[in-house]
């Protein structure tokens, strides 16, 4: 027999006793890496949101070089130079997430500080909110599953049926 086949111990009045959680230590680990992986994804969730709707202060980017990346179907920039902001304090940073037009040296390019540390995203926003929230609903997802498989009631077992042509 094995271990899920076993009788319930019986409880008062001859009914089944109640029924322990099945762990496993690859369900317990994997349950914990889904919860970390959530984790991090939720704290910087707040960012990746402010960078998606522009939220922040309101500057001027002046870009001295790009790093650009051809992906099937599109092309992404990282421009790096110099965003002065409304303290007039001018610092080195990179405007992400932008395209190639954004990415002309010396020119002015309008770019929100969203409080990310080393760079500024341009008005029209970030999509990195994308990853974020399939982190937390991969992780999400990997707990339920996770949590049913332990905790629901062992299925009925039907009794073997006899061999064909036995009676």
């Amino acid at each position: 027999m094995r271990s899920g086949d076993e009788p319930r111990a019986r409880g008062r009045g001859g009914r089944p006793g109640p029924r322990r959680p099945r762990f496993s230590a690859f369900g317990t680990v994997l349950a914990l890496l889904a919860a970390l992986v959530g984790w991090i994804a939720l704290t910087g969730l707040e960012q990746d949101l402010r960078s998606a709707r522009g939220e922040g202060a309101p500057g001027v980017f002046v870009p001295t070089g790009a790093v650009c990346v051809q992906h099937p179907g599109h092309e992404s920039c990282t421009c790096h130079g110099t965003f002065t902001g409304p303290d007039a304090e001018p610092r080195e940073t990179v405007l992400h997430a932008a395209g190639r037009d954004d990415c002309v040296p010396e020119t002015g390019v309008a770019a929100v500080d969203t409080g990310a540390s080393g760079r500024v995203y341009g008005p029209d926003g970030s999509r990195e909110w994308l990853l974020s929230g399939g982190l937390i609903a991969a992780s999400a997802l990997v707990l339920t599953v996770t949590a049913v498989r332990t905790f629901r009631p062992a299925g009925r077992t039907c009794p073997p049926s006899p061999a064909p042509g036995a009676q």
